[in-house]
């Protein structure tokens, strides 16, 4: 069976080798076929090159075991990886934006209509970008990978990036006076863009402080820790995203008379039970304790059955 940072780095691999064709060919038929929208749309598919490297080495690293100097492992570099193609969207999204705007300001526009060629470029590109979104953003859902969905967003990106380029060069092909319009595309994208760049930056943020998991992911796991034989409620739960994976710890009631051993056997069924429930969870600390009113309430705690 292939492991999910296997199957994630395939998914990204094959973007990469996608990317590397349309880059090529969008620049060069983009300044042969006098394209400006779509020599930019070629640029955008070099900056998915850089994401596209990234999330490898990302995925890479994130997925190494634990060792002495990272007990813990490495999957916040998941997140960090997250955090760099944000970075790289939105630094595209600026220069794309400046230069659109200065483009019309100055009014360096093209005085003749691009080919043809351009836009059956663009349409290509559109349909195998639309594509590879919505099977890298399937592969994200399944395997939980914040970083294959923020590289999912990318392939979507420059989807529309190729469809504005498309429209950019069919009008300016029969409307020369509304030549000014790839500019202005230029200009939406870099909107649309940023917007995306912005929410996947705020996120891995998040992540990186310890934010906690949805509310519907804590409901669910405490229903699965109430469901096993033996627990008579818990308290002080606490759960953290470790990059694209969490870790959860709580402490777990069980009857007065139990003895240690039986206590100990109740702790690991309900780590069983959150493992086979949800996978994404890789680290579970279980403190056993008496559920005794008196001693919950040394505690400052009531209990949760």
């Amino acid at each position: 069976m292939i492991s999910a940072s296997a199957e994630g780095i395939r998914t990204i691999f094959i973007s990469l080798v996608v990317n590397v064709v349309l880059c090529v060919t969008k620049v060069s038929v983009g300044v042969f076929a006098r394209s400006h929208a779509l020599v930019a749309d070629g640029i955008h598919s070099l900056v998915d090159l850089a994401s596209d490297i990234a999330a490898m080495i990302g995925l890479r690293i994130a997925h190494l075991p634990k060792d002495d100097d990272h007990p813990y492992g490495h999957h916040r570099i998941s997140t960090l990886a997250t955090l760099l193609i944000s970075s790289i969207v939105l630094a595209f999204c600026v220069g794309l934006a400046w230069h659109s705007v200065t483009s019309l300001v100055v009014g360096s526009l093209e005085t003749s209509p691009p080919d043809m060629a351009a836009a059956w470029v663009a349409g290509g590109a559109l349909i195998i970008k639309e594509v590879f979104y919505r099977y890298a953003r399937r592969q994200a859902e399944r395997l939980g990978s914040r970083l294959l969905m923020a590289n999912a967003i990318d392939h979507r990106a420059d989807a529309v990036a190729s469809l504005l380029a498309l429209v950019a060069v069919v009008v300016s092909r029969f409307y020369p006076s509304l030549a000014g319009l790839d500019q202005v595309m230029g200009l939406v994208l870099a909107g649309w863009l940023g917007s995306e760049g912005v929410r996947l930056f705020r996120d891995a943020c998040q992540h990186l402080v310890d934010q906690a998991p949805d509310e519907a992911v804590l409901k669910d796991l405490s229903e699965h820790i109430l469901a096993v034989p033996g627990v008579r409620g818990f308290h002080a739960f606490r759960a953290r995203h470790l990059g694209d994976r969490l870790e959860v710890d709580f402490h777990l009631q069980v009857d007065a008379t139990c003895t240690v051993a039986d206590g100990h056997a109740i702790a690991g069924r309900v780590k069983a039970e959150i493992r086979a429930t949800h996978p994404e969870v890789v680290s579970i600390l279980v403190h056993v304790e008496p559920n005794e009113p008196q001693h919950l309430k040394s505690e400052g705690h009531s209990g949760i059955k």
